[in-house]
Protein backbone atom coordinates (compact mmCIF):
# COMPACT_ATOMS: atom_id res chain seq x y z
CA UNK A 1 0.00 0.00 0.00
CA UNK A 2 1.51 3.38 -1.60
CA UNK A 3 1.33 5.87 1.90
CA UNK A 4 0.55 9.54 1.45
CA UNK A 5 3.06 11.94 0.94
CA UNK A 6 0.86 14.88 0.65
CA UNK A 7 -2.43 16.50 0.07
CA UNK A 8 -3.81 20.14 -0.86
CA UNK A 9 -7.31 21.46 -0.94
CA UNK A 10 -8.36 23.53 -3.92
CA UNK A 11 -11.18 25.37 -5.65
CA UNK A 12 -12.89 22.43 -7.35
CA UNK A 13 -10.91 19.45 -6.24
CA UNK A 14 -8.45 17.96 -3.72
CA UNK A 15 -4.72 16.37 -5.10
CA UNK A 16 -3.47 13.61 -3.02
CA UNK A 17 0.06 12.70 -3.65
CA UNK A 18 1.11 9.15 -2.66
CA UNK A 19 4.41 7.50 -3.11
CA UNK A 20 3.38 6.03 -6.92
CA UNK A 21 -0.08 8.16 -7.51
CA UNK A 22 -1.55 11.15 -7.64
CA UNK A 23 -5.21 11.34 -6.83
CA UNK A 24 -7.45 13.49 -7.34
CA UNK A 25 -11.06 14.10 -6.10
CA UNK A 26 -13.87 16.25 -5.63
CA UNK A 27 -16.11 17.11 -2.74
CA UNK A 28 -19.64 19.31 -2.14
CA UNK A 29 -22.21 19.49 -4.13
CA UNK A 30 -21.25 21.80 -6.95
CA UNK A 31 -18.46 19.27 -7.75
CA UNK A 32 -20.82 16.65 -8.16
CA UNK A 33 -22.66 18.25 -10.71
CA UNK A 34 -19.76 19.06 -12.38
CA UNK A 35 -18.18 15.65 -12.15
CA UNK A 36 -20.21 13.40 -10.62
CA UNK A 37 -20.91 11.97 -7.93
CA UNK A 38 -17.76 10.55 -5.44
CA UNK A 39 -15.34 11.70 -8.18
CA UNK A 40 -12.10 10.08 -7.61
CA UNK A 41 -9.60 10.42 -10.73
CA UNK A 42 -6.03 8.38 -10.07
CA UNK A 43 -3.43 8.87 -12.08
CA UNK A 44 -0.26 6.92 -11.86
CA UNK A 45 3.37 8.88 -11.65
CA UNK A 46 4.32 6.68 -14.38
CA UNK A 47 1.54 7.99 -16.46
CA UNK A 48 2.37 11.51 -16.02
CA UNK A 49 3.95 13.18 -19.30
CA UNK A 50 3.82 16.47 -17.95
CA UNK A 51 2.80 18.80 -15.16
CA UNK A 52 1.02 22.00 -16.31
CA UNK A 53 1.10 24.88 -13.55
CA UNK A 54 -0.54 28.12 -14.08
CA UNK A 55 -0.04 30.70 -11.51
CA UNK A 56 -3.08 32.18 -9.39
CA UNK A 57 -3.43 36.18 -9.85
CA UNK A 58 -5.74 38.47 -7.77
CA UNK A 59 -8.38 38.44 -10.84
CA UNK A 60 -7.92 34.11 -12.55
CA UNK A 61 -7.70 31.20 -10.34
CA UNK A 62 -4.27 29.35 -10.75
CA UNK A 63 -4.27 25.64 -12.21
CA UNK A 64 -2.61 22.06 -11.69
CA UNK A 65 -3.17 19.71 -14.82
CA UNK A 66 -1.64 16.60 -15.03
CA UNK A 67 -1.21 15.67 -18.50
CA UNK A 68 -1.26 11.65 -18.99
CA UNK A 69 1.09 10.46 -22.34
CA UNK A 70 -0.48 8.95 -25.09
CA UNK A 71 -3.72 10.61 -23.83
CA UNK A 72 -7.04 10.34 -26.59
CA UNK A 73 -8.36 13.29 -28.34
CA UNK A 74 -11.65 12.92 -26.16
CA UNK A 75 -9.33 13.04 -23.24
CA UNK A 76 -7.91 15.99 -24.42
CA UNK A 77 -11.07 17.60 -24.93
CA UNK A 78 -12.23 16.81 -21.36
CA UNK A 79 -8.65 17.67 -19.37
CA UNK A 80 -11.14 19.26 -16.73
CA UNK A 81 -11.04 15.91 -15.47
CA UNK A 82 -7.54 15.82 -14.77
CA UNK A 83 -7.16 19.62 -13.70
CA UNK A 84 -7.26 21.46 -10.10
CA UNK A 85 -7.91 25.07 -9.84
CA UNK A 86 -7.18 27.03 -6.92
CA UNK A 87 -6.85 30.37 -5.37
CA UNK A 88 -4.10 32.98 -5.20
CA UNK A 89 -3.37 32.05 -1.23
CA UNK A 90 -2.84 28.85 -2.09
CA UNK A 91 0.05 28.94 -4.49
CA UNK A 92 2.79 28.33 -2.58
CA UNK A 93 1.04 24.53 -1.85
CA UNK A 94 0.05 23.57 -5.09
CA UNK A 95 4.06 24.71 -6.42
CA UNK A 96 5.21 22.37 -3.74
CA UNK A 97 3.20 19.66 -4.63
CA UNK A 98 4.22 20.37 -8.66
CA UNK A 99 8.04 20.02 -7.39
CA UNK A 100 6.84 16.80 -4.90
CA UNK A 101 5.31 15.15 -8.10
CA UNK A 102 8.52 15.89 -10.29
CA UNK A 103 10.68 14.84 -7.29
CA UNK A 104 9.05 11.33 -8.09
CA UNK A 105 8.87 11.01 -11.23
CA UNK A 106 12.48 11.29 -11.33
CA UNK A 107 12.81 8.93 -8.73
CA UNK A 108 10.74 6.29 -9.86
CA UNK A 109 12.70 6.81 -14.02
CA UNK A 110 16.53 6.45 -12.26
CA UNK A 111 14.82 3.09 -10.41
CA UNK A 112 13.20 1.69 -13.79
CA UNK A 113 16.10 2.52 -15.68
CA UNK A 114 18.71 0.44 -12.80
Amino acid sequence: MAKVIMKVRGIDGQISLLSDRVIITREGLLNAFAFGFNSRREIPLMAISEVMFRYASIFKPGQIEFVRSGRSQDERKNAKQSTVKFRKLHTAKFEELKEKIFELMEKNSRQRTN
